[in-house]
């Protein structure tokens, strides 16, 4: 019983003391302030949900990231736990924390001064949230702190001064935040730290040398991507302990140090894209613990010091974009621990030192630079390489096959180089290829079996090389994604089992001789994305399967062959940004469908035989401005249906696509008026309508087409006036309105137009006077107004013309009156004037022989009087010269272009003598003299004139006597009997010399026609059917009888020579047959006047935009201008052995087509020279600088008509 009862006591005394301790912990936790503070901070998140572990049954010790000391909160870490909500002050009342972490979560907000309080603290990590605001100040009273970071976020203002009183501070980090200002000079009191990191801020200034001198336990400085300028101060050299330097992406300008010579424990460098200048100093090579070096982007304009060859335990030469010259010093071998090094893009030249094929390299790169000799076949020597990109540069010779002992080489560009032969098959022993680029070289062959054994080939790039022969089939047996075969010369059908290759995302195989069909194969291609088979052989229907490539992004089939209808299965490949079909044989209507595609932005199907209407239902299509991949769209916003036989309305609705730039329509059948809604679409660029019927006035809302550069209507039935708020289209650089209806005057508010190049308002039926404010079109190249009923003076409009730099002017078939204005000789640039056709009265300006550039003047049909200017005809390049048709007066000057006058240029001037015209001038005078004649005086003059009919008579009665005997008449059917119909025109009866061409020369029996036939069929050399002008003569259209179209060149007399010289030339010529020349079907020669007939060539060229060069001359220039040159040469003859030769006879050639004459050589200097740099200084001058002329054909000199120029 004693026992029972003595346990009893033991239980109860237990119980007694547990209640105890129960009832003094619940007290102690509901009186904590540290507690109360911890879970006043949950409460203030937006999620607290996210400390669930933070409960109040729970001691607030052993809460998740709270760390306890003697009962007393020292340790505060909530790192990565995505908290959100502003930083409750509750915390700052932990008097004890010694670490706060709070990094990686949501908070926001600004830190509030009270963080003072927080007087024992040692780390306060506040990075990778959002918070905002300045720095507080009062961050520099926890004098115990030894590390801060407050980067990134999103903090502004300056860096705290007061922050260098933070004496014990080891790690200063406030990266990534948009703190302005300088980089305070009180940080140098900051003695212990070891790790600086300002980078990614808007910091500007330049850095104190006292930085540098005072920071002396620095291990890591960053302050890379600020706005940091001035020079890299030399006292960088005392942190002997700096292992990180990152000062890239800044304005730092100058030489690095060579003080930086004495950092012996640096091992990263980094410093791109700022403006350092070379040479680089040699100490860099005492960097011995170097291991990262990083000078990309940066102008140093110097040479690879060859001391760096001394930096042992260098991995990473990262030299990329850094304007280095010279060649690549044999010291890098030396760099026994390189691994990476890029020196792509700089001027580095010869060939790659033999010494790097020790080295462990595992990626190299010289892209872009000039280095040449072989691709070496000590290449094979780097094993374990992933990456060699030697692309454009000038190696030449074959790709050598020991490239396949790089077993781990994963891709290998060599593109654009002046390699030549097969791809070794060798090079697939690289097991590891993924990517072979080598396009644009002059490599050829076969690959019938060079790319077998490379299973793991991703992407072939053989674009822009010779190869030929037939599509491997193995190629649905490799891994490819993407198979670039461009511009080669492989032929037959494309293989039927490539469509079966399941990975395959982008198959382009334009500009080759692919024949065949697209099989129904096609529809297995599932993966494929981009589809281009541009300018090939292919033919037959477009099969319904390919509706099925639902990924496909791009499809142009452009350039061949392809007939019957567009599928409207097309309408299911949802993902389509670029449908091109243009250039093909397709009838039938434009699918409904196509305009559900609502990632489409560019629509080619012009140059087909499309017929029907646009669709007008409700579409998608060029609407959504933002695509998945706008990498895939070749041509955004181009919505192009030009010169088809589609019909009926422009659908309102095509305003809604607002993501047209281009809209093209010309050439087409289409009637009705022109939708106001095209206005709205604001990307507009380009609106070509013309060539239609469309009728109906010119919407006044397209003057709000605030982006619209070109206007396209000519040649429709539009009527009405110009509406003045084309005035307020202020991009607009091309205005065509020529062949229209329209009427009134010419809007005064055109001259608002300042960056107008062209403005052609011709064959109209505009009245009144051109307004004086198109002098105000600074940059107006044409103006063309010809063919309307335009009246009054033009003295206002050429007042400015000193400021005017317009070429072509042609104001014809007007009835302008006045005086021809003497301010036209002050327009310097002048090279085509036409004035013909009006009432202009008074003298011709002597100030016309200022016009140093003029090549055509026409000033026919007026009421011109007073004698020719001497100083016209003094002009050296004036080719062509009318003066017909008025009433001038006085010799003809003997001089330039005069001397070489035909009577048809001065006929209706009955008052002009000497030259062409054969009367004295001084018998002329004595007409003007009293007359006083006797019986004998009459007698005589009677006798005389009697003796002049009868010999003119006998003339006459010989003159048709001659005709008959020798022309020969065939009647039509020998004409359509002969299979080209090639024309032999024999001289008339009055030549004198005999016929001594070997007509052997022509490949077929010659028509014989007279000169009557040529003029019957020119319409005797009417204007209106000029179709070009050259330096040699004018050229026509010919109808003849048969209705075959001919081309006749009338020669200027000053290039003519004696009849047997000029019928030796025909006899040579006859002998010159090419494909690219077009052929010369016969002559006429008639005492000085020499015709030339050639086969008439309807116009196929390309059209060249403005940035193109304007035209094949001008697009030349332009690709030999950039460095191109070898793109305009025939790919067929060009090789590595020619390529040299061949382009210096093309810059040669450009010489000869300046717009200036004096700028070109002698045939005896081209003659005798064998390269450009032989010709007279001069011309050699024209080569570098011959970016400054304009260049234009004679063809677009003479725009007479008001319509397009034929080429020739």
């Amino acid at each position: 019983m004693p026992m029972a009862l003595k346990l009893l006591c033991v239980k109860l005394c237990v119980l007694l003391l547990f209640f105890s301790f129960s009832l003094a912990t619940k007290l102690q936790n509901e009186e904590n302030p540290e507690r109360e503070s911890l879970l006043s901070f949950k409460n203030s998140l937006k999620n607290p949900n996210f400390l669930s572990s933070w409960s109040p049954s729970h001691p607030h010790c052993q809460w998740v990231g709270v760390l306890c000391e003697n009962n007393q909160v020292v340790s505060l870490t909530l790192q990565s736990m995505s908290l959100k909500g502003p930083i409750s002050t509750s915390l700052f009342s932990l008097s004890n924390l010694i670490v706060l972490d709070l990094s990686g979560n949501f908070f926001y907000g600004e830190i509030s001064p009270v963080v003072s309080q927080l007087r024992k603290l040692k780390e306060l990590t506040l990075s990778d949230n959002q918070l905002s605001g300045d720095i507080p100040i009062e961050l520099s009273e926890l004098t115990q702190l030894e590390v801060l970071k407050l980067g990134p976020n999103f903090f502004t203002g300056k860096i705290p001064p007061e922050l260098g009183k933070l004496t014990q501070l080891r790690h200063l980090d406030i990266t990534g935040n948009a703190l302005k200002g300088n980089v305070p000079v009180e940080l140098s009191s900051l003695k212990q730290l070891e790790v600086l990191e300002l980078g990614n801020n808007l910091l500007s200034g330049v850095l104190s040398p006292t930085l540098f001198t005072s920071l002396q336990s620095l291990i890591s400085l960053d302050v890379s991507n600020n706005s940091l300028s001035g020079t890299i101060p030399k006292e960088i050299g005392n942190l002997n302990n700096l292992t990180d330097l990152y000062i890239g992406i800044n304005g730092f300008t100058g030489v690095l140090p060579p003080e930086m010579g004495n950092l012996s424990k640096l091992q990263n460098l980094f410093s791109p894209s700022c403006f350092i200048k070379g040479p680089l100093p040699e100490e860099i090579g005492e960097l011995k613990s170097l291991s990262k070096l990083d000078l990309s982007y940066n102008p140093l304009k110097c040479t690879i010091p060859k001391s760096i060859g001394k930096l042992q335990n260098l991995s990473i030469l990262n030299l990329v974009y850094a304007d280095i010259n010279g060649s690549i010093p044999l010291e890098i071998g030396n760099c026994k621990n390189l691994k990476t090094l890029m020196l792509s893009f700089n001027s580095l030249s010869g060939s790659l030192p033999e010494s790097l094929s020790k080295l462990p390299m595992l990626s190299f790169s010289a892209e872009k630079n000039q280095l040449s000799g072989t691709v070496p076949s000590w290449l094979g020597m780097w094993t374990e390489i992933d990456s060699l990109l030697l692309s454009s540069n000038q190696f030449f010779g074959k790709i050598p096959p020991e490239i396949g002992n790089c077993t781990l080489l994963n891709h290998i560009s060599l593109s654009n180089n002046l390699l030549t032969g097969p791809i070794p098959p060798e090079v697939c022993n690289a097991v590891s290829l993924a990517e072979i680029d080598v396009d644009s070289n002059f490599l050829s062959g076969s690959i019938k079996d060079t790319f077998l054994k490379c299973r793991n080939l991703t992407q072939l790039v053989l674009d822009n090389n010779q190869f030929s022969g037939p599509i491997p089939e193995y190629f649905s047996d490799l891994s490819l994604m993407v198979l670039d075969i461009d511009s080669n010369n492989f032929s037959g059908p494309i293989p039927v089992s490539l469509w079966s290759s399941t990975d395959l995302m982008e198959f382009s195989a334009a500009n080759n001789r692919l024949e065949g069909t697209l099989p129904v194969d096609i529809g297995n291609a599932v993966g494929l994305q981009r589809l281009i088979l541009s300018n090939n052989q292919l033919h037959g229907t477009l099969p319904k399967v390919i509706g099925k490539l639902t990924s496909l992004s791009v499809l142009s089939l452009s350039s061949n062959s392809f007939e019957g209808v567009i599928p409207a299965e097309l309408a299911d490949c949802i993902a389509l940004t670029t449908l091109d079909l243009g250039n093909n044989h397709l009838n039938g209507s434009i699918p409904e469908g196509l305009g559900d595609l609502a990632q489409l932005q560019c629509l080619v199907l012009s140059h087909n035989e499309l017929s029907g209407t646009i669709p007008s239902k409700s579409f998608s299509y060029f609407r959504q401005i933002n695509i998945p991949d706008s990498s895939f769209i070749q041509h955004h916003g181009v919505f192009d249906l030009s010169n088809n036989k589609i019909s009926g309305s422009i659908p309102e609705e095509l305003g809604n696509c607002v993501v047209v730039v281009d809209l093209l329509m010309s050439n087409n059948r289409l009637s009705g008026e022109i939708p106001r809604s095209l206005s709205h679409i604001t990307n507009l660029t380009t609106l070509d309508l013309s060539g239609n019927s469309l009728t109906g006035s010119i919407p006044p809302d397209l003057g709000f087409s605030g982006k619209l550069q070109g206007l396209y209507l000519a040649n429709n039935q539009l009527t009405g006036p110009i509406p003045a708020t084309i005035g307020q289209m202020t991009s607009l650089v091309k205005l065509n309105l020529t062949g229209n209806k329209l009427s009134d005057s010419v809007p005064f508010n055109l001259g608002n137009l300042k960056g107008l190049t062209h403005l052609d308002l011709s064959w109209n039926e505009l009245t009144g006077e051109l307004p004086s404010s198109l002098s105000g079109m600074v940059n107006l190249v044409g103006l063309y107004v010809q063919h309307n009923r335009l009246s009054g003076t033009t003295d206002e409009l050429f007042s400015s013309s000193t400021s005017w730099r317009i070429e072509n002017v042609n104001l014809s078939m007007n009835a302008l009156s006045g005086d021809v204005p003497s301010s036209l000789g002050n327009m310097s640039y002048l090279t085509y004037l036409d004035l013909h056709g009006n009432m202009l009265t008074g003298t011709i300006p002597p100030g016309l022989g200022n016009l140093t550039q003029l090549l055509y003047f026409d000033v026919s049909g007026n009421k011109l009087w007073g004698q020719i200017p001497t100083s016209l005809c003094d002009l050296y390049n004036l080719h062509f010269l009318d003066l017909a048709d008025n009433r001038l007066e006085g010799p003809i000057p003997r001089g330039g272009i005069c001397q070489n006058f035909t009577k048809m240029s001065l006929s209706g001037n009955k008052d002009l003598c000497g030259g062409v015209l054969g009367l004295d001038c001084e018998l002329k005078s004595l007409r003007e003299r009293p007359r006083v004649l006797n019986a004998w005086g009459i007698a005589g003059i009677t006798a005389g004139s009697l003796f002049v009919i009868l010999s003119v008579v006998y003339a006459l009665v010989r003159s048709i006597s001659n005709r008959e005997s020798n022309v020969v008449v065939l009647d039509e059917s020998k004409l359509s009997s002969s299979v080209n119909h090639n024309l032999y025109f024999l001289s008339s009866s009055r030549s004198k010399e005999p016929l001594s061409i070997n007509v052997a020369m022509f490949e077929q029996p010659l028509l014989k026609l007279t000169l009557v036939d040529i003029l019957e069929a020119t319409s005797n050399f009417c204007k209106t059917n000029i179709i070009g002008d050259g330096g040699f003569g004018t050229v026509y259209k010919a109808i003849l009888p048969d209705g075959k179209a001919v081309a006749i060149k009338k020669l200027n007399q000053a290039k003519t020579q004696g009849n047997r010289e000029f019928l030796a030339e025909m006899e040579t010529i006859g002998k010159v047959k090419h494909k690219n020349l077009v052929p010369l079907l016969g002559y006429c020669s008639l005492g000085e006047e020499k015709l030339l007939v050639y086969e008439y060539m309807e116009p196929t060229g390309p059209d060249f935009k403005e940035s193109e060069g304007g035209n094949l001359v001008g697009w030349v220039f332009q690709k030999i201008k950039k460095g191109n040159g070898a793109d305009v040469l025939d790919s067929l003859v060009l090789n590595a052995a020619t390529k040299h030769d061949m382009l210096q006879t093309l810059q040669i050639a450009a010489i000869c087509l300046s717009d200036n004459p004096a700028n070109r050589p002698t045939m005896l200097q081209v003659g005798s020279s064998n390269s450009v740099k032989y010709l007279p200084r001069r011309y050699a001058c024209f080569i570098s600088s011959q970016v400054h002329f304009q260049t234009r054909t004679k063809e677009e000199l003479r725009k007479e008509s008001g319509s397009e120029e034929h080429a020739k």
